[in-house]
């Protein structure tokens, strides 16, 4: 009999410590103040500037998408694609004007000059260089790269139905 009270005893003890501690832990619990985070970063104004090609890399989407190997290159030692320069001035606070200067690399954008644009000032996703009727759509890869002053454009090539190619252009700020 005294067994049975033993362990109805400890298993209150038990219950009451468990209680206690889990008491303890709520009362303990204060909610974290954490510092403001700032203002948020000015896309446009960070994408605006002189950028100097620095980096192509060539995807295989068809490589990509079955994970057969070799499904990127970096392509920037085959062609003089370093050479490739991308002005990209403001209208006020909003995008404006662009201008290419290829050098000797390749026509990777194939418009010397327009207006360039973004689908959202504050997130942009869409990047877009017009000339009249022509259009040249990119994707913006990383943005939270334009402080250190690199800008990552993505382009996709294909045959009108179905998507081949990817570059990545790699720019840095001059």
């Amino acid at each position: 009999m005294l067994l049975i009270n033993d362990v109805k005893m400890l298993n209150m003890k038990t219950k009451f410590i468990i209680l206690f501690a889990l008491i303890a832990t709520i009362v303990g619990c204060k909610p974290e103040s954490l510092p403001d985070i700032g203002e948020p970063q000015n896309k446009v104004q960070l994408i605006q500037g002189n950028w100097q090609l620095d980096k192509v890399v060539q995807s295989d989407l068809n490589a990509v998408k079955y994970n057969f190997p070799y499904r990127e290159l970096d392509v920037t030692a085959v062609a003089p694609f370093t050479q490739f320069k991308l002005n990209l001035d403001l209208n006020g606070d909003q995008p404006g004007a662009f201008t290419t200067t290829p050098g000797s690399s390749p026509l990777i954008i194939p418009l010397a000059d327009g207006k360039w644009e973004l689908d959202d000032a504050n997130i942009p996703q869409q990047f877009n260089l017009i000339k009249g009727t022509d259009t040249v759509k990119m994707k913006i890869g990383s943005y939270n790269t334009l402080n250190a002053g690199r800008l990552h454009l993505r382009l996709v090539k294909g045959d009108g139905s179905k998507q081949l190619l990817q570059y990545d252009y790699y720019f840095k700020k001059i």
